[in-house]
């Protein structure tokens, strides 16, 4: 479909140009033409125009001279109107791709939860049970229809082609704090791993956001940290002032992401194994913390290099009265 889009665009540009090349050309044939018979008539045979010397003065010949140049024109023109129209069509080949590869995966995740709970109703209605066992079927029902509705919620942030400030319950609150909660969520997961996690903050950070959001973003990113870090190692939470702006950075020590993966972690779905490639499990929380920064008018970085780690970087502007 876009290569046909393409082509007719090519084509809608070239059918332009040689509109102009044609109307431009009749106005220099005219002009060439009332010059040259000018020169015929002057009283100074030895000066002449330069366009007079510049085409032949034969009319058959001035016209197939014309004509020469703008093929010439149209041919070159063609190449160019191709590559332009390429480089418009451009951005709306990666927005259908992305909305594609979006959309087959969004499927997928329904599917698994559906399949669930398909399969818990029919393996409750195939014989006559007690009481309990239908209630434990509904509690089973409950929870994936639960997890559905987390994911459709998701799903619906995500599909948006900007974020929404309207989404996000603005007041002041110290990143500080913020921080320190979401390290006392995960800190379980660091010490079954035998892990450190270390925070280090200087001083207040007031920051104008959503606290939920916002402790739900440095969550996901130290529970990415803390899974693709080997037991052992070390996760290191720093905050601090950068003339107007709050910055996080989340380190770690774990194997590090393939740099052909960086551009490509924070779109929907994408996830990266513990050894750097690519993993078949899909994910929605480096995506949702993008989108949460973004509609904090602040932004997500991440650079990583194998062998030694990873680092997020959180940017968000600084209250002014802090």
């Amino acid at each position: 479909m876009l290569s046909v889009a393409r082509l007719r665009l090519t084509a809608w540009y070239l059918l332009i140009l040689t509109v102009i090349v044609g109307l431009l050309s009749i106005g220099l044939y005219r002009l060439v033409h009332q010059v040259q018979q000018a020169d015929l008539h002057t009283d100074q045979p030895h000066r002449s125009h330069f366009l007079a010397d510049l085409f032949a003065r034969e009319t058959a010949t001035l016209a197939y001279q014309i004509i020469a140049v703008d093929v010439a024109v149209v041919v070159l023109a063609a190449f160019g109107a191709y590559l332009l129209a390429g480089r418009t069509l451009r951005p709306i080949e990666l927005m259908v791709e992305r909305q594609r590869r979006f959309a087959a995966a969004a499927s997928h995740e329904l599917r698994t939860p559906l399949t669930a709970l398909r399969g818990n109703v029919e393996v409750a209605l195939l014989q006559p049970r007690s009481s309990q066992e239908y209630e434990a079927a509904l509690q089973k029902t409950l929870a994936t229809t639960e997890r559905m509705s987390e994911l459709v919620q998701d799903l619906t942030l995500l599909a948006r082609p900007t974020a929404d400030a309207a989404m996000i319950r603005q007041k002041t609150l110290d990143l500080t704090q913020v921080a320190h909660a979401a390290r006392d969520q995960v800190s379980p997961l660091a010490t079954r791993k035998g892990q450190i996690l270390r925070v280090e903050l200087n001083g207040s950070l007031l920051v104008q956001g959503d606290q939920l959001k916002l402790e739900q973003v440095i969550v996901n990113l130290l529970d990415n940290a803390i899974t693709y870090t080997p037991e052992g190692g070390t996760i290191t939470l720093l905050g601090r002032r950068d003339r107007h702006n709050v910055v996080l950075t989340i380190h770690d020590t774990g194997l590090g992401i393939a740099p052909d993966h960086l551009p490509h972690l924070f779109e929907p779905f994408y996830r990266v194994g513990a050894s750097g490639s690519a993993a078949g499990h899909a994910g929605l929380g480096l995506a949702l913390a993008d989108w949460t920064v973004r509609a904090h008018h602040g932004k997500l970085q991440v650079l990583s290099e194998l062998g030694v780690g990873t680092v997020f970087t959180l940017t968000l502007p600084l209250l002014e009265s802090s």
